[in-house]
């Protein structure tokens, strides 16, 4: 509706990130660490302090999105880095220099604009509409309020104007787009000749002295790995959800206490045609748009049933105009001002205008009103059970996360009594790799390496309940410990004669090779230097190629065309060498409109972050910043 949302995509992609977070506003570690230990800021921006509690909802939240893009591939020590960590914070301040700009500003976000760029995002849309439970039902899925979430967008739209002009407005000349797609698209006609180190093999004998000598310096290799069998005992809040009993009376009492949340207020359906009018429009320009719309309105008045043809052929919202105007229904509060007062004061069948906006003038047809209805307790019944066991849940793990870590440090020798308190079981892994440990574990690095400290392999003391998962606790404790052990040398004495012969053969081959190539670039026929190219193919700059190696691919591409024909050689991955003739430029195919128009765009986003980069580095070199690194880096 009028290109709101279209026109902040930044904002809508920070949003969406919100609300996929599965755990962004606390996360277990929250529940057991002491008030105390968020005492200490780890930064401040001018008189502006940057907490703890600040520092760790950023880190959570990063660690959240990770989690999402990785899968069991996520590995939570990633974030005990120190890069990492004074990164998230330099986000952190990044943010809170723009605020303190943005507030000498006197920035301001009305009531109106957010609840108009909310009731957009089609996330909380249902049947093309804004739908108030939706809404609550997806900011309750991630342990959100309204308020907190409505916060954070606010202050996302109050930055757009220090970020979006800079970071969204640079422009890039046709001929700049031009170039980089040229460069892009560019391919390179290479001919590909192999000299493979399998007939090398022959030529290569390996003494049993030499096995030896190699086994001996490099016998950490062929030891059988260490392996553990490990007890433990795995706490998530989404096990707790069954656990949780609800009375009839409390269901029907969430049910009465709260009848706003089950009211489906008013609707109306409305169409409009929009004549648009700049922000910056002069006064004749504005005279103009209201003198068009009060024509069209006139043109209504004698032939109302013209309304979406008229629409089509001169609205200027292009999310309503090819529908006829068609806005859909929508409740009080969801468009802005103006426009929400003239349809909540006309009738059906009405057609009223110009009504004056933001945007411009509307000429506005109600089709038709929707009467507020409250939703019977047995509509959403089940809606409130499945809410109020989420809530419970939540806070039962709370408690239950809190009373693990005690239970598991005071009864360090056993995670019985830990179970049993908590009402979960204690279960056993066969004998298992670190790798295999892990994957138990969820994926957790962190608890493989808790697993595996000294402490725990020596002492078999319970590990620490270290999260694996979003609202997921594990804790763990060593049974048994098989220490690394030496292969002897007679078992794999056959596999390091394997190697060592095709090392030989790859270093002979490569030598050989490398011969080839200089007759070649002395101006030898490839017959003269015993190679045989196959056919001349295109490689494209981001295509990979079998048998060409990314070094490879990179060497080609820099070669000066003026250069060409030319030859390259290197290492293959097969351990032979691999000479390359590179023989001709191919020139992409003109860009056609959307191509170039496309392109500009990248380049412009590009250089937009770096202008805004630039820009903000001012900013930071006019305030007074401090950091406290050792808190950053607290584990």
């Amino acid at each position: 509706m009028f290109d709101f949302v279209s026109n902040h995509k930044r904002i809508v992609q920070v949003v969406l990130a919100l609300i996929a977070l599965p755990f962004a506003f606390f996360g277990v570690d929250y529940y057991f660490r002491s008030g105390d230990a968020r005492a200490t800021d780890v930064a401040k921006v001018g008189d502006q302090a940057i907490t703890l509690a600040d520092f760790d909802q950023a880190l959570r939240e990063q660690q959240d999105r990770m989690r999402q893009q990785l899968g069991r591939n996520f590995d939570p020590a990633m974030f005990d880095n120190a890069e990492v960590r004074l990164s998230i914070l330099d986000q952190l301040i990044n943010q809170q220099l723009l605020l303190q700009k943005a507030q000498g500003e006197r920035f301001r976000v009305p009531d109106t604009q957010l609840q108009q760029f909310i009731a957009e995002l089609p996330v909380f849309q249902e049947n093309g509409r804004f739908s108030p439970e939706r809404y609550r039902q997806l900011l309750a899925a991630q342990n959100m309020s309204p308020l907190m979430f409505e916060s954070r967008v606010r202050q996302e739209l109050m930055l757009a104007p220090l970020q979006d002009p800079v970071a969204l407005g640079s422009v890039v000349a046709r001929g700049s787009a031009e170039r980089y797609i040229n460069l892009l698209e560019q391919q390179r006609e290479i001919a590909l000749a192999v000299v493979e180190a399998e007939p090398f093999v022959k030529d290569v004998k390996v003494e049993d002295a030499d096995v030896k000598t190699f086994y001996e310096a490099n016998a950490k290799a062929f030891e059988t790995p260490e392996q553990v069998r490990f007890e433990y005992i795995l706490l998530a809040q989404d096990s707790l959800v069954g656990q949780v009993a609800l009375e009839p009376a409390e269901v029907k009492k969430q049910y009465d206490e709260n009848a706003r949340q089950y009211t489906q207020g008013e609707e109306r359906k409305a169409a409009h045609i929009l004549i648009a009018v700049k922000p910056d429009a002069k006064d004749d320009e504005k005279a103009a748009a209201k003198k068009k719309a009060e024509d069209l309105l006139a043109q209504l008045k004698a032939a109302p049933q013209r309304f979406a043809e008229l629409a089509k052929a001169n609205s200027q919202d292009p999310g309503s105009a090819p529908q006829g105007g068609d806005l859909g229904s929508f409740a009080r509060g969801t468009m802005v001002k103006t426009f929400d007062d003239a349809v909540f004061a006309m009738k059906p069948g009405e057609i009223a205008g110009p009504v004056q906006s933001e945007f411009g003038y509307h000429v506005i047809r109600l089709d038709g009103v929707t009467p507020a209805k409250v939703r019977s307790f047995d509509e959403v019944k089940a809606q409130i059970e499945a809410d109020l066991r989420r809530q419970k849940a939540a806070q039962k793990f709370a408690a239950a996360a809190d009373q693990l870590q005690n239970l598991v440090y005071e009864q360090a020798d056993s995670l019985q009594g830990a179970a049993k308190a908590l009402g979960v079981e204690v279960k056993t892994s066969p004998l298992v790799t670190r790798t295999q440990a892990q994957a138990i574990a969820q994926g957790s690095a962190k608890f493989v390496q808790a697993l595996f400290s000294p402490e725990s392999l020596q002492s078999k003391r319970n590990t620490e309940a270290i999260e694996v998962g979003p609202n997921a606790l594990m804790a763990g404790r060593i049974a048994e410990h098989k220490p690394a052990a030496p292969r002897p040398l007679a078992e794999v004495a056959d596999e390091i004669r394997r190697q060592l012969v095709r090392k030989a053969a790859g270093e002979l081959a490569q030598q050989a090779g490398r011969e080839k190539l200089a007759l070649l670039e002395q101006g030898r026929s490839a017959k003269d230097a015993g190679v045989a190219f196959g056919k001349a193919v295109p490689l494209n700059r981001n295509q990979a190629q079998p048998g060409i190696s990314p070094e490879a691919l990179s060497r080609i591409f820099r070669l000066a065309p003026e250069s060409l024909p030319k030859y390259l050689g290197l290492p293959n991955e097969r351990g032979g060498f691999s000479i390359l003739r590179v023989e001709r430029v191919i020139p992409p195919q003109p860009a056609d409109a959307a191509k170039l128009a496309a392109a500009s765009t990248r380049l412009g986003e590009q250089l937009g972050r770096e202008l805004f980069a630039a820009d903000l580095a001012v900013i930071k070199a006019k305030t007074d910043v401090k950091i406290n690194q050792a808190n950053v880096l607290k584990k």
